[in-house]
């Protein structure tokens, strides 16, 4: 089952994929709690899986700017690996990803947080160093916290970096 969350609220009852998006304007209050109550609800979908479940966030910087992250949230080992997009504005990279992380610390209460870099991206070298900055750090692909959804073989074209959130 993969599950979709943005950060603007919005529940399709004639599929089953959940998502949920949020913008930082102003909603009556009314829709705030209606916005609330569907995030929780998907957000416990989420929770409830007992295999690794995808899911593709869609966080938005603005209105009509938004960067998509695809996930798996792995529940037996609590942990959110995280694929880079390919391509996005610096802007929407950095909000987003912050909101990524809260994300994953607050609504999933994940234990960690694997990036999983393809080697052969142009701007690895940059992003490894951003990331280490922030507090990431390598991440052996034979470690038992590699993304256990990507192939033996294919666990060589990737590098990861985890970040252990703190209690």
């Amino acid at each position: 089952m993969e599950e979709e969350y943005n950060r603007k609220d919005s529940f399709d009852s004639t599929t089953t994929t959940a998502s949920s998006e949020y913008y930082d304007l102003d909603f009556p209050e009314s829709t705030v709690d209606y916005l609330n109550h569907q995030e929780a609800a998907v957000i416990q979908e989420v929770l409830s899986q007992s295999a690794p479940t995808p899911i593709t966030l869609k966080l938005f910087v603005t209105p009509q700017k938004c960067s998509s992250w695809e996930t798996v949230f792995n529940p037996i080992e609590n942990i959110l690996y995280v694929s880079l997009p390919s391509a996005m504005s610096h802007e929407a990279s950095k909000h987003s990803f912050i909101s990524l992380l809260e994300f994953a610390e607050e609504k999933l209460e994940c234990d960690a947080v694997v990036l999983c870099i393809r080697k052969d991206r142009l701007d690895r070298p940059n992003l490894v160093r951003t990331f280490s900055f922030v507090g990431f750090q390598p991440l052996s692909p034979k470690s038992p916290l590699a993304p256990p959804h990507i192939d033996e073989q294919q666990k060589n074209e990737y590098l990861f970096m985890v970040y252990s959130i703190e209690e």
